[in-house]
């Protein structure tokens, strides 16, 4: 209904402007395109979206301008690859990315070498190895009206892509690469004679050692524990975290349990920590592995009743989240010492209105574990603060500032002073508040980069 709307309101716009006149058309074309405001220059690379469209920006150059990569259909960003060399996204037809497939495309960092990597559709989001130039995922082997998941990986090597290992109806629902990028941690869903379980699998397909996370389910009760979705493991490879989907998908919309699980005591039964709802961006781990971040909450909207929460690898849970607080998007920085940025603000309660922010006054924090959260940013009631991007050492923070529900501007914070950056960067509010998929993916430049291939 909203996207109908906006449609609707486009439309009514252009007749507007048409009976004044060609020009002041062509200038409220022109006011909306991405514009790099400041001049002042960070070690990143950005990719965003703007009226659907995906661009790229390298911000370590003066003078450089937004670069535009699709020119049709809608685009939504999945990431950089380790090197930063390339960024992944998922490409619609149409500006209808809910009910209608998406297809994967990579392009390098400045701009050229746009590939589609499939011509079959995505299912569930590709990743990028944590290592190299490889990417898994899922596609549909079969139609519309009968889909049947199948497994790719694809690399990208001596300047092509080739396709590394593909596997037809597979039985798990979602993985994980492990640290060392060679190998994966795959997630099969219970069925009556088995629970749900996790198998560590060579890039071939072998399985190496399957890890048991819960008996079978007792399927007379109509509602049971399906799969883990969203594992996210930590940088040792023996702790993984994960939400454990209910096979109800509107129940599972609302909340489901997240636990941790120790590959290194395979016996041991997972550690409950709270409850949360299935998105990969909210549940984090430290860059040394000892703490995971997560957003604790049940209900569907993203704009109450959700808490930034730490556990270590013992499962002991703690926060200091007020109750009257609503966080979202814990993000860590790469060097130590290891604190999380992440957004904060007054808890709202639910309402779409796109000329307003969604929570007022939402500003982006920083912590460090067994420390108070810091205020980072400020702002206005009338502005709200999301995707903050951290440089390798803290000291830098990209972050978009929204004026609307859909439409704000990057702003550089560095030393006390914040510097708006780029203005016209607009996109969705995602399910019920959550603005996933992120509009904004910042790469910083690293000393020590990942060299793709390292082993």
């Amino acid at each position: 209904m909203r996207k109908k709307w906006l449609s609707w309101m486009s439309i009514a716009s252009l007749v507007g402007m048409l009976a004044a006149g060609a020009c002041p058309a062509m200038a409220q074309e022109q006011s909306v395109l991405p514009v790099r405001v400041s001049q002042e220059t960070v070690a990143a690379k950005l990719a965003f979206t703007n009226q659907d469209h995906l661009w790229l920006l390298d911000a370590r150059e003066r003078g450089s301008s937004p670069k535009q990569v699709t020119v049709d259909g809608a685009a939504q960003i999945v990431g950089w690859s380790a090197d930063g060399e390339w960024l992944l996204f998922l490409k619609y037809k149409g500006s209808d990315t809910y009910s209608t497939p998406g297809y994967l495309w990579a392009v390098k960092a400045d701009g050229t070498g746009a590939v589609q990597l499939d011509d079959r559709s995505v299912m569930d989001q590709p990743k990028w190895s944590p290592t190299g130039l490889q990417v898994a995922f899922f596609v549909n082997g079969g139609s519309a009206e009968n889909p049947q998941s199948m497994f790719l990986i694809k690399e990208w090597k001596n300047g092509a892509i080739s396709e590394v290992f593909s596997e037809k109806n597979v039985e798990f629902v979602d993985f994980s690469w492990m640290p060392d990028g060679k190998q994966l941690l795959v997630s099969t869903p219970a069925t009556k004679e088995r629970g749900m379980t996790l198998q560590l699998r060579e890039l071939t397909g072998k399985t190496i050692a399957s890890y048991p996370i819960a008996p079978p389910p007792n399927m007379e009760e109509g509602i049971w524990p399906w799969a883990a979705r969203a594992l996210t493991i930590s940088s040792d490879g023996v702790h993984v975290g994960y939400y454990l989907q209910y096979n109800s998908a509107s129940l599972s919309a609302d909340g489901v349990p997240i636990q941790l699980f120790d590959r290194s005591q395979p016996k041991k039964k997972p550690v409950d920590l709270g409850t949360g709802l299935i998105h990969t961006q909210w549940l984090r781990w430290s860059p040394d592995g000892k703490q995971l971040a997560f957003i604790d909450g049940t209900d569907r909207m993203a704009t109450s009743h959700k808490h930034l929460k730490f556990a270590d690898t013992n499962g002991k849970v703690v926060s200091d989240s007020p109750e009257g607080s609503v966080d979202t998007l814990p993000v860590w920085t790469l060097g130590a010492p290891y604190s999380v940025f992440f957004s904060r603000g007054e808890a709202a309660e639910y309402h779409y209105d796109p000329k307003k922010v969604m929570v007022p006054g939402q500003r982006i924090w920083q912590q460090a574990v067994g420390e108070k959260a810091q205020q980072v940013t400020k702002g206005t009631n009338a502005t709200a603060d999301y995707y903050p991007a951290p440089s390798p050492d803290g000291k830098q923070l990209l972050f978009v500032r929204l004026d609307n529900a859909l439409h704000g501007s990057v702003f550089l914070s560095s030393q006390g002073k914040e510097t708006e950056w780029l203005r016209n960067v607009t996109g969705d509010i995602g399910y019920y508040g959550n603005y996933l998929p992120e509009w904004v993916s910042v790469y910083w430049e690293r000393e020590s980069a990942p060299k793709p291939g390292a082993k």
